[in-house]
């Protein structure tokens, strides 16, 4: 087979001054209905990313799909954005997984499929893209490529309320609960431990924010009471503390308030503590605190778990801590172990942070006597709360040959876009997706990472891969890399001559579905 090349895609440049909507503005993700000449896909995303020029845009349809073939993700960079917002492409080259397409493709601004007018327009909060991908000594008709929807700007991936900021309600913050909201049948005993957690003005170590949360452990009838702190709710049934069947922390759905709604995949949560035990003897091993957080199906879950709760848990990031040397700050980072072959999708997390990994565990103790008596507790400050979901590029290779990257920038001694469609890029971690698009304008690749956070937070890397025939200079890519991110996906792009066909194992096919060869 020939080598062929397709045409499509991308450019415009206009100077900030002039834009009205921006492209840092209407970046992100968007979540809506897909067509594809006659194929639905509703709830189906895309991406926009910043592109490496300034006020350009890189569009992303992920997974693109004819006949049930999935052929890989139409990356078209340097999209252009007018100041009313309507978007349009100039020709470029388009690579797809398994085939090269010749065509040429331009964005429609009017179209109408089944009695929907679609546009391509973007705002902050709407996309609407339309394609056309023509090529007429192949394609009997265009294939037309719609896309409506909204911003996927849920919080949905991090803790409301991760640095327990802002006003206190029944003793307790946004978002956070702790024995003031508790229930079971012990309540009684326990509701009116309000002052094993508080507002704390001492924060980590360069800190921005005002305040941290301060958690103690208390004598409760004679036991000590580990201090606790939830996203859901305590439920305190028992006065045995060691009896996971009455004393939990739990979130059910039903539980207006008590739960977090969670559609992540992180790859470790981090935090901030202090921990102070009563007993600071270091060879004590009971001298733990601990974290428990675990991401639940749309069903109840409670810590400790029973077996009657199990079946809810996707994914959990567990660990016991001792105090530092110094008893002073530390910064905690605790990876998240997902249960296998486990596909529900996540919806609530459950997270809880107590003073002693052992229930009743602690080393509470009163001493003293008269006006000289008091108690020593273990004492547990926790600051900025955060879940990591990471996206940096492990390997990226030109045809299976490593290519070595200069932080985020690579030089080929090559001609742009020799070998391009054999081109593959390898990431780490739970949820990142990977996307390379190549950017006949600059004569370079990039490869874009995002992950589940970019919904949210917009975070995403981007790498450059220039080449020596290339007229990049003067290209300076603003990259919006931060730190703690890190994904796997693997995407191979191949050039393929001749016309647009599907091959499915040994067999090939026209657009059409009939078979060829």
């Amino acid at each position: 087979m020939k080598k062929i090349f397709s045409t499509l895609v991308a450019g415009l440049m206009i100077s900030a001054q002039m834009f009205a909507v921006t492209p840092q503005e209407v970046c992100g993700q968007y979540k809506g209905d897909l067509y594809i000449s006659w194929d639905e896909f509703p709830g189906r995303s895309i991406y926009l990313v910043p592109g490496a020029a300034e006020n350009t845009l890189t569009f992303v349809l992920p997974n693109f799909t004819i006949l049930g073939v999935e052929l890989g993700d139409i990356v078209l960079p340097n999209i252009q954005v007018a100041a009313d917002g309507k978007l349009s492409i100039e020709p470029t080259t388009l690579y797809l997984d398994t085939i090269e397409l010749r065509a040429n493709i331009s964005m429609l601004q009017n179209y109408e499929y089944d009695g929907e007018k679609y546009n391509s327009v973007v705002t902050a909060q709407r996309a609407e893209v339309t394609l056309e991908i023509a090529e007429p000594e192949t394609l009997p008709e265009p294939i037309i490529v719609t896309f409506a929807g909204d911003v996927v700007g849920s919080n949905n991936y991090q803790f409301p309320n991760g640095g327990f900021e802002g006003a206190w309600e029944n003793n307790e913050p946004k978002g956070w609960h702790s024995f003031g909201s508790a229930t079971g049948e012990m309540v009684d005993f326990v509701k009116n431990n309000t002052d094993q957690m508080v507002q704390s003005n001492e924060v980590r170590p360069g800190s921005e924010d005002a305040h941290s949360v301060l958690l103690s452990s208390k004598l409760v009838l004679g036991v000590p009471a580990n201090g606790n702190l939830t996203n859901g709710r305590i439920n305190a049934g028992s006065t045995t503390a060691d009896s996971p069947e009455h004393n939990f922390n739990f979130s059910d759905p039903t539980e207006e308030g008590f739960n977090t709604p969670f559609n992540g995949r992180p790859d470790s949560i981090v935090f901030w503590a202090k921990y102070l035990p009563a007993d600071r003897n270091a060879a004590n091993e009971k001298n733990k605190a601990r974290v428990n957080t675990v991401i639940t199906t749309d069903a109840r879950y409670q810590d400790p778990e029973t077996a009657t709760f199990a079946e809810a848990k996707i994914g959990a990031a567990t660990l016991n801590y001792s105090a530092t040397a110094d008893f002073g700050w530390q910064r905690l980072a605790v990876p998240f172990t997902y249960v296998p072959d486990v596909e529900d999708e996540p919806a609530y997390v459950l997270a809880t942070f107590s003073t002693n990994m052992t229930p009743a565990g602690g080393t509470t103790y009163s001493t003293g006597k008269g006006d000289s008596k008091r108690t020593v507790v273990d004492s547990l400050f926790l600051d900025d709360v955060e879940f990591i979901y990471n996206k940096e590029l492990t390997e990226f290779t030109r045809d299976k040959a490593p290519v070595t990257f200069d932080g985020r920038i690579a030089t080929v001694d090559a001609t742009y876009c020799d070998d391009c469609a054999k081109s593959a890029a390898f990431a780490k971690g739970q949820s990142a997706q990977t996307f390379i698009a190549y950017d006949a304008i600059h004569k370079c690749v990039l490869v874009y990472v995002v992950a589940d956070d970019y919904a949210q937070l917009k975070r995403y890397n981007m790498y450059i891969v220039k080449f020596t025939d290339s007229n990049l200079d003067g290209l300076n890519p603003t990259f919006a890399a931060v730190e703690n991110n890190v994904v796997e996906v693997v995407c191979e792009k191949m050039i393929r001559d001749g016309r647009l066909v599907i091959r499915r194992g040994n067999n090939v096919y026209d657009v059409t579905g009939s078979l060829l060869k």
